[in-house]
């Protein structure tokens, strides 16, 4: 039997743009324009490895993250990574 280990919910400490004290939700999961907001703010703002856990959690659970901004990642991002994880295991 094969198994898969999923990556488990990040360990946030409270730092990251998306807890911090006036955060807009939207900025994650409302309109393309306003998810390119988080999208900045994780790239620019968000611990490194804190970012690695999200993308993880985000490559690993893809209908859970939905279209939300994981790790400065958007959705299309992390179906081309998926792709291509894929193609390298395969090879």
């Amino acid at each position: 039997m094969t198994t898969t280990e999923l990556a488990p919910w990040p360990q946030l400490n409270g730092d990251e743009p998306c807890r911090a004290p006036g955060a807009d939700p939207e900025d994650w999961t409302g309109t393309p324009k306003q998810r390119l907001n988080g999208q900045l703010a994780c790239l620019s703002a968000c611990p490194e490895a804190v970012r690695e856990q999200c993308l993880a959690w985000a490559l690993d659970h893809p209908s859970r993250a939905g279209s939300a901004i994981w790790a400065g990642t958007t959705l299309s991002d992390r179906r081309r990574l998926r792709r291509e994880r894929r193609d390298a295991a395969a090879a």
